[in-house]
């Protein structure tokens, strides 16, 4: 589901994560409008707490989502063992090196603090499979749902083993 804004002529075209990002600032960093919704004793209360309960539910649906997605990726699809190997090896080979070679970069010029848990936390984002995002968007534009369901189920089956071994490394690293 897109939402598109129409500026002076101009369309932009925002995506409904990001547009719920943009209100829940505005309703945070305004004062009047944070204390009508949010208070044990606002007015509006009822609407912040509908919207917090369907918040809560969002992790339960991306789960649901997530194995719809490595269902359809099991039926199979055109993406061949080459490709699919290309995407593993540079998505658990490739990006945990150039994370440590970029966190270890910033720390030497001084951009990240030099605490272990920060660093560890950092590279550990280089070594984790691919977003949900991605596979939301391919249902949204209607095309390449059975490539990315592919690619999805064996980055996530490889995961389990690249995780264990690059949190090893990093935590080597960090030490």
């Amino acid at each position: 589901m897109l939402i598109v804004l129409v500026l002076s002529s101009k369309s932009f075209v925002f995506v409904l994560q990001a547009v719920s990002m943009i209100f829940g600032f505005i309703i945070g960093l305004v004062s009047p409008i944070r204390k009508i919704l949010i208070g044990d004793d606002a007015p509006l209360r009822a609407v912040y707490s509908s919207v917090s309960l369907i918040g809560d539910a969002a992790i339960p649906c991306m789960t649901l989502i997530i194995g719809a997605n490595l269902l359809r990726g099991l039926r199979g699809s055109g993406v061949g063992p080459l490709i699919i190997l290309g995407v593993i090896a540079i998505r658990y080979i490739i990006m945990p090196l150039l994370g440590i070679v970029i966190v270890k970069a910033a720390n030497h010029f001084g951009m990240v603090d030099s605490d272990s848990l920060f660093q560890f936390t950092l590279m550990l984002q280089y070594a984790l499979p691919p977003a949900m995002n991605v596979g939301t968007i391919s249902q949204l534009l209607e095309t390449g749902q059975n490539e990315c369901s592919i690619i999805f189920l064996w980055t996530y089956a490889v995961a389990a083993f690249a995780l264990t071994l690059w949190s090893t490394i990093f935590m080597f690293v960090v030490a």
